[in-house]
């Protein structure tokens, strides 16, 4: 994603959430170190609007903590194995969101009951590869 379209992702949908969610102003946001994050005119944006909310630094070369990339590696499975491949765009878009729409909560349940287990696996490494 470039950073322009990242910047325009912040400005329009994160902005209006984080106004209506945290009205105070005490919301922090959370971003990894990909490039458009760290883009300079991303990064002047969120320095313009630290008083509606904060953004958690994000150390460089942090190992991947985040349940929401094993939803992504579900998101991804499913439609690999349609056979024969989708026709268009938009059917595989709709197929997408019937993905999304029916993942069990049980795979969160699950992705969130294993964070202790990946942080302990992170700080038994001092910030190494671990099989998470």
């Amino acid at each position: 994603m470039k950073a322009v379209n990242y910047l325009n992702i912040i400005t329009h949908q994160l902005h209006p959430c984080m106004a209506f969610v945290f009205p105070t102003g005490n919301g922090i946001f959370q971003q990894d170190n990909a490039p458009c994050h760290k883009a300079l005119i991303v990064l002047e944006w969120f320095e313009e609007h630290t008083d509606e909310f904060h953004l958690m630094s994000w150390p460089p070369n942090s190992p991947d903590l985040n349940p929401m990339e094993h939803i992504w590696d579900v998101m991804e499975q499913q439609p690999r194995v349609q056979t024969p491949p989708y026709p268009n765009i938009s059917t595989l878009r709709d197929r997408c969101l019937d993905i999304w729409y029916n993942l069990s909560p049980v795979i969160y349940q699950k992705l969130v009951a294993s964070m202790p287990r990946r942080v302990a696996a992170v700080l038994q490494v001092k910030g190494g590869a671990t099989r998470y």
